[in-house]
């Protein structure tokens, strides 16, 4: 008889298997294979059989990008398609530093490379942040202060790791320290007397026999692993030569957002005199960019798209393959080219970044992403940089539920919700590009925020601030991604925070839609009504989602910095996302309110005086 083929994966049904064939013989048609001791050597070869078939699985799903789980495959498989996974990121901060020096003035004072400041994070856990070199500034010969402006320093300590070329060995140059920023990396090769600085090698097409340049890779030990040329592909390096290699230590995310800190930096003056004393230090950014280390996960799902790109930018798919590797601190990127812009604007492409600890980027950030996209960029494509907008979703939310069921307050089960809400909020269907809000989903988490909750009714309005320019003439457009539900002049569908306009300044001025694609400004009398002003302020167009405000001078806002907020009511509860706008819930604006479900409790069963909270109004 022809051998039955095993092809069951579980122990169980390979067992069953093999019994069934031995049952088929002559020899064991009538044996109890349960009742003997042949059931043990079943045991054993079901189990061989599922060992090696789990074994044989594992290997084969190893071999590509998608299915390997081990990240030293992983790192393997993205290693082939050019691919090097990020290192962790030290978070970053910009400072002006002031030293007063005494009389009789020095003519410079020096910042000496090493340690400068000591941050204070939660639990008095301590960051310290360094310069890579020495910085010289001359001192004012009439005030006797130096000072350093906008000057970066880099979270984390410097180290070098020091390795010599040993031609009669086989050698890898693997640094040290598994949280090393090769963002921060400086290789220098020393030949005899000579020390030269080598670069990073970027596109292969441009390098040739004797270029000073070197390749990274992460090694098996995640670990950074610096190459050299072989003397076709970049400078082969000779018996003897000294490779240093300084980088800044990571603690990935920790230091960022900090702002206390301390001065820890070593101040010399041009005699090597030591100063202590009149050393004032300002942040001009805080701490951001802290990363850790490239997750597996991650480099599966960024590889192949590097890959694509080809090392150019000519798609908004190139650039958002390639701006993750040139900045780290991306927690969503949106991209669109400027035929989508309205009005069109040809041979742009607009970037939207959203960093991970901050709303925006800010102007030194920008200008070093856009340095490094020209390395891919082609000359006929403008890169341009866009501040992300925020889509704010404000609710109203009436709560109902049961006393008899739960020992909570109406102000706990409150403060449940919100913080039901703020969970949410944090989830991965906010703060990104490309989000989508779910009515239905929302008032579900709602409802089961705490178990005596038997319904909710749910109102939203989307929001959008502008920062206002005060006591200038100017018009505003707001873009919402979303239709406006039509008001009408009694109910209103468009509203705005308060401000003051020139020539005015008692009242509080709002303004509101008429229902006719018309707004209107207005402020409230002492009898409670609204004053009207003729002008054409501005209009609405419900279907497109946008309003513009007319050529109004602002003198103050209500909201602070010089903010204005403009709602409207959506024609559609489910929000979308569109280019550089992201959705997140407005916490800070939402009401909610608990109110006692009497026919749920008992109190009225016959429902009589109970008026439910309209959805719309």
């Amino acid at each position: 008889m022809a051998f039955q083929q095993v092809n069951a994966l579980e122990f169980n049904q390979i067992k069953a298997q093999i019994k069934g064939y031995l049952k088929a013989q002559d020899q064991f048609s009538d044996y109890d294979f349960e009742g003997s001791s042949l059931t043990v050597l079943l045991d054993i070869l079901a189990y061989n059989t599922y060992y090696t078939s789990v074994n044989a699985n594992l290997a084969v799903n190893e071999g590509f990008l998608e299915t390997a789980v081990l990240r030293e495959n992983v790192v393997k498989l993205a290693r082939m398609i050019g691919y090097t996974p990020v290192s962790a990121r030290s978070a970053k901060t910009v400072v002006n530093i002031s030293v007063q020096t005494a009389f009789p003035y020095p003519k410079t004072v020096t910042l000496n490379a090493g340690l400068v400041l000591n941050f204070t994070g939660l639990d008095n856990n301590n960051f310290v942040f360094s310069t890579p070199v020495d910085v010289t500034q001359s001192v004012d010969s009439l005030s006797g202060i130096a000072t350093f402006s906008n000057l970066e320093l880099a979270e984390g300590v410097y180290l070098t790791d020091t390795f010599v070329r040993d031609i009669n060995q086989r050698q890898r140059f693997i640094l040290t320290n598994s949280n090393a920023d090769t963002s921060t990396m400086r290789v220098r090769v020393t030949s005899g007397t000579v020390v030269e600085r080598y670069l990073q090698a970027t596109d292969v097409t441009k390098i040739n026999s004797e270029s000073k340049v070197y390749f990274l890779e992460e090694s098996e030990y995640e670990r950074p692993e610096v190459l050299f040329g072989d003397g076709t592909i970049g400078k082969d390096l000779a018996n003897g030569d000294v490779i240093s290699v300084t980088y800044t230590t990571s603690s990935g995310t920790g230091a960022n957002g900090l702002q206390v800190f301390s001065n820890i930096g070593n101040f010399r003056d041009d005699q090597n005199n030591s100063i202590s004393s009149g050393i004032t230090i300002t942040l001009v950014s805080k701490p951001d960019g802290g990363s850790a280390q490239e997750s597996t996960e991650s480099i599966k799902f960024a590889a192949p798209k590097f890959y694509s790109a080809f090392g150019r930018a000519v798609s908004t798919r190139d650039y958002e393959a390639i701006i993750p590797q040139i900045y780290t601190n991306v927690s969503s990127i949106a991209c669109y080219g400027g035929e989508e812009a309205s009005p069109p604007q040809y041979g742009k492409v607009f970037l939207s970044i959203k960093p991970k600890n901050a709303d925006k980027l800010s102007l030194s950030e920008k200008n070093v992403i856009l340095k490094k996209l020209r390395e891919y960029s082609v000359a006929a494509i403008q890169p341009q940089i866009v501040d992300p907008s925020v889509l704010y979703i404000d609710l109203t939310s009436f709560v109902y539920y049961n006393p008899n069921v739960t020992r909570r307050t109406q102000d706990q089960i409150k403060n449940v919700v919100i913080s039901t809400l703020t969970l949410l909020n944090k989830g991965s269907e906010f703060n990104k590009f490309g989000g989508k809000f779910k009515f239905s989903r929302l008032q579900k988490v709602i409802d089961d925020a705490e178990k005596s909750i038997t319904s909710n009714i749910t109102r939203l309005k989307m929001r959008k601030n502008v920062t206002v320019d005060l006591n200038t003439r100017v018009n505003y457009k707001i873009c919402y991604g979303n239709r406006i539900k039509q008001g009408t002049s009694t109910e209103p569908s468009v509203s705005t925070s308060g401000f003051k306009i020139l020539g005015d300044t008692t009242n509080t001025y709002y303004m509101n839609d008429d229902g006719a694609k018309s707004l209107r400004l207005f402020y409230v009398k002492g009898t409670g009504e609204k004053e009207y002003v003729d002008g054409l302020w501005g209009t609405v167009d419900y279907d497109m989602g946008e309003i513009v405000i007319n050529d109004l001078t602002i003198t103050s806002t209500d909201v602070s910095g010089n903010g204005l907020q403009i709602s409207a009511v959506p024609l559609s509860n489910d929000l979308i996302s569109l280019r550089e706008t992201y959705l997140t819930i407005g916490i800070d604006n939402t009401s909610v309110s608990v109110v006692e479900d009497t026919i749920s409790s008992g109190s009225n069963l016959s429902g009589t005086g109970v008026v439910p909270e309209s959805s719309y109004s």
